[in-house]
């Protein structure tokens, strides 16, 4: 005996699936915009404004862009504006990793287990190449980046 389920509470159950999916799992990655898409196509099924698969999908599309649209900046203004939001970063210490670094080129070190992108501090003596394993301090993050410099500047 198949189990007859309205196709409204599917995009229903699917837009608050990706909601709670990019709330808990991977923050981030835009399926709010998704969900929240999927939920105004149940609404509007709902609603008995639209019936054809062909319909759900373009009105799927449609809010979902509409909502990034309007959502956009103040999501982002909630979820911490424009800094980078590692500045508990900054002041711990990194160990240079794999290969030497120089200044003004890239580089990796290996912090909390995590190896990451790097470049030198401007404060840091450009003559020299610093080893890996030699530890430095997280100066700031900018964009991803560990800007790192020597313990004692």
């Amino acid at each position: 005996m198949p189990i007859d389920i309205p196709v409204s509470s599917i995009w229903l159950a699917v837009g608050v699936f990706l909601i709670i999916f990019e709330v808990f799992v991977s923050p981030g990655i835009g399926f709010i915009f998704a969900g929240l898409g999927a939920v105004t196509v149940g609404g509007f099924l709902l609603a008995g404004w639209i019936e054809t698969a062909s319909y759900q999908f373009i009105l799927f599309f449609l809010s979902t862009g509409i909502w990034a649209v309007c959502l956009w900046k103040p999501l982002k203004k909630i979820m911490g504006g424009d800094e980078s939001g590692f500045d508990d970063m900054v002041g711990d210490i990194a160990v240079v990793y794999d290969a030497p670094l120089e200044k003004g080129k890239m580089g990796q070190v290996k912090w909390s287990g995590a190896i990451m992108k790097c470049s030198l501090h401007e404060d840091a003596d450009g003559s020299k190449k610093i080893e890996p394993g030699t530890e430095l301090v997280i100066k700031e993050v900018r964009k991803g980046v560990l800007i790192v410099g020597d313990k004692d500047s």
